[in-house]
């Protein structure tokens, strides 16, 4: 095997952290090198009250674990071949300086959860005790990486390398700075052993049981119709095929197998629950099989604090195919037959979380359900005018969810945020917004929602809180009421009829679709609440799904969450709020055509821009996308 090495002196390092660094090929050659110096400015000592923050002027990202010190963070990412194996990383830095502090760096906020009954007690800094009182240095290294398989822009399937670099070090206990001003990266890999060979490309697969396959048939025909080549495979054939430890993983190797001999980018599952009424969910922490029409993957991540999920619907399971070197990634890497393990007490599994299909679901319960949904995906793709008004057009819904930030209410600051990422697309926002009260212009209740939703958009945001059955915000100017929420049994009045638009709802557990009317109504007490979290509420679909089965409007996909969706205190534009924003970042400013490509371009995105610890792990693998992922959006 042929051993390359990359010698990677850079100069100034893209703080997009998205750019793939190109290296020549050459034949009979060995060694490949590019040099270029890396050089970081010196650090800004800023006060901030008792504390102290620190800058770098070529960076915004930082370094966020709850209670540890913020510091700033350069990232930098590139790709090499799909299956490069025995990666090496060496960082050289050069001399180090050192500054003597007269405040203690302030420690990273508490993660905030959007649940219908968080409360924030307190937003001052909580110090990580351990931390705080050591001489040891923080962070130990001058860079953390993550090395992952997964689709670059152009759906190539790659290996690929995140730096996360930390040119500033911070010793508590001495109250001193640590910095570097230059480094040097070196990186040795081995090729892969083979390239893959397909037999015959495909663009789609779409993957659910056999009572669904006639209805199924009219939406193979209509996608190979329009170029997206595609064909049908029941999950009675992939049980007869395929083995593994449960259902779930079954499904997952003949994904690899799909993308394997036909290089497919898009898998759509289709298939909920088995009944409206009543069925049990999870038989087994990992897994819900028995009563799915397609099953479901539950993690077994558990996230601090005091309300927590004890495992959350993931569908990133099934596309996250591979890790470092292209083998298959069963997601229990400590080999204890625990799928996704992640707490802060007990041993981890390491997670890829990389995307190399862009999937999609529709947990359809019944036929009708489904005909519902298909006629929706068809119509979109074939007479969706875009010289329409409508299609111009995006409609945010917010409030504050928290705090005021920049001086507006945090949901309206993310719904302005994400409208600033495809204002080049869109003509005309609308804003239903909290602030609005008492001017006459729409504010986030039912009556103004359903009637500006009804007149149509290309796009909607909500983001404030939910629960499976409500999506709601607070007034403008206090956390201490509610404005009237919006309940899933009422968005039968969103008439917006072919208008269909794409929808993101940030709130907890809107896309949490294992529920049935049994379920919602048991789940009154603390205990049943902690898997259900409907309060008693009755209810047989959950607020996102609810917004595709709509007849007559609704929408055509939806991103939304399956558990607590989260965010750093200060900061609305983390963790959720960011995959959120990021969703639209990805449409306005990278150009993403697909519905998968938007959604999982955020996860990329994510991942390129933010350490990996719990709670970035609960956020990513608690965002679920519900509809059609190859469909095409822009």
């Amino acid at each position: 095997m042929k051993k390359i090495i990359l010698i990677i002196l850079v100069g100034i390092l893209l703080i997009s952290g998205v750019n793939a660094i190109g290296y020549p090929e050459k034949e009979n050659t060995t060694e490949i090198y590019l040099k270029k110096s890396l050089t970081f400015s010196t650090p800004k000592i800023i006060q901030a009250g008792e504390y102290t923050k620190i800058q770098l002027s070529e960076t915004e990202f930082l370094l966020r674990d709850s209670g540890k010190p913020l510091l700033p963070m350069i990232t930098y990412s590139f790709d090499l071949p799909f299956g490069a194996k025995n990666i090496e990383i060496k960082f050289l830095p050069s001399v180090e300086f050192e500054i003597e502090l007269t405040q203690k760096i302030i420690p990273t906020s508490q993660v905030i959860t959007n649940s219908l009954s968080a409360d924030i007690e307190s937003t001052d800094p909580i110090e990580d005790i351990i931390v705080y009182s050591s001489s040891n240095r923080y962070p130990t290294n001058w860079y953390d990486k993550k090395i992952t398989c997964g689709l670059n822009l152009n759906k190539e399937r790659v290996t690929h390398i995140i730096l996360y670099v930390y040119p500033v070090q911070y010793s508590p206990a001495l109250n001193k700075l640590y910095y570097i001003n230059e480094a040097s990266v070196e990186i040795i890999y081995d090729n892969p052993d083979k390239p893959m060979n397909y037999q015959e490309e495909y663009d789609l697969v779409i993957i659910a049981p056999k009572t669904f396959s006639k209805i199924l048939n009219k939406l193979v025909v209509h996608k190979n119709n329009i170029g997206t080549k595609t064909f049908l495979k029941t999950t009675e054939e992939i049980y007869d095929k395929y083995t593994g430890v449960d259902k779930p993983e079954q499904i997952k190797y003949f994904i690899k197998d799909a993308i394997e001999t036909n290089n497919i980018s898009y898998v759509l599952l289709v298939g909920g629950l088995k009944s409206l009424f009543y069925a049990v969910d999870r038989e087994h922490p990992n897994y819900g099989s028995k009563n799915w029409h397609v099953p479901v993957r539950y993690t077994n991540i558990v996230k601090t604090g005091d309300l927590q999920d004890f495992g959350a619907l993931c569908d990133l399971y099934y596309a996250d195919v591979y890790k470092e070197g292209g083998e298959f990634d069963d997601w229990d890497s400590n080999n204890d037959g625990i799928i996704a393990k992640w707490s802060a007490s007990i041993v981890r599994d390491i997670l890829d979380l990389n995307p190399d299909v862009y999937v999609g679901r529709l947990p359809c319960v019944n036929k009708n359900q489904l005909k519902i949904v298909v006629n929706k995906i068809i119509q979109y793709e074939t007479s969706t005018p875009a010289s329409e008004s409508w299609y111009t057009r995006m409609l945010g819904i917010s409030g504050r969810s928290f705090e005021l930030y920049n001086g507006q209410p945090d949901g309206e600051y993310l719904t302005d945020l994400a409208m600033s990422y495809v204002d080049d697309i869109i003509d005309e926002e609308i804003r239903v917004y909290a602030s609005n009260v008492g001017t006459g212009n729409p504010i986030p209740e039912l009556k103004d929602t359903a009637k500006t939703f009804s007149k149509g958009a290309r796009f909607v945001y909500f983001s404030g809180h939910g629960s499976p059955l409500v999506w709601v915000t607070h007034p403008a100017n206090t956390t201490d009421v509610w404005m009237k929420r919006i309940d899933a049994k009422d968005l039968w009045r969103f008439f917006n009829f072919k208008k269909l638009p794409v929808v993101v709802v940030g709130g907890c557990h809107d896309a949490q679709y294992n529920i049935t009317l049994y379920t919602t109504l048991k789940s009154t007490d603390l205990g049943n609440d902690r898997w259900y979290w409907t309060h008693g509420m009755p209810g047989v679909a959950c607020f996102c799904w609810r917004l595709m089965i709509i007849p007559w409007g609704g929408a055509v996909s939806v991103v939304g969450g399956t558990g607590l969706t989260s965010s750093y205190i200060g900061d609305p534009n983390t963790l959720n709020g960011k995959l959120a924003t990021d969703f639209f970042y990805e449409i306005g400013q990278n150009g993403a055509e697909t519905f998968g490509a938007a959604f999982y371009g955020s996860i990329q995105k994510f991942l390129d821009e933010n350490t990996i610890s719990l709670g970035e792990a609960h956020a990513i693998t608690i965002w679920n996308a519900l509809g059609d992922p190859s469909l095409q959006i822009n």
